[in-house]
């Protein structure tokens, strides 16, 4: 696994917390992704980040868990 995936490391059970969290918090952008009380205005967490930062999680834990798979996109730009 890469250095750049920041769960790297964690231990199973706080993987687990935080795919869960980032799950509502997906779930939460999904409702409502800013809003107004007593005039102050809210803006959840970027739907796109969190999207990575699930990504990022799962393939933390599948690393744990022995399940992870190495995956390389190819680009064929021809003329």
């Amino acid at each position: 696994m890469g250095n750049d995936n920041p769960f790297e490391g964690l231990d199973l059970a706080t993987l687990a917390t935080l795919k869960s969290e980032t799950l509502a918090a997906i779930r939460a952008v999904l409702v409502n992704s800013s809003y107004s009380i007593n005039g102050k205005s809210v803006t959840r967490a970027d739907l796109a980040r969190l999207n990575v930062m699930l990504g990022q999680i799962v393939a933390a834990i599948d690393y744990q868990n022995g399940t992870s798979a190495d995956v390389t996109f190819v680009s064929f730009n021809g003329n």
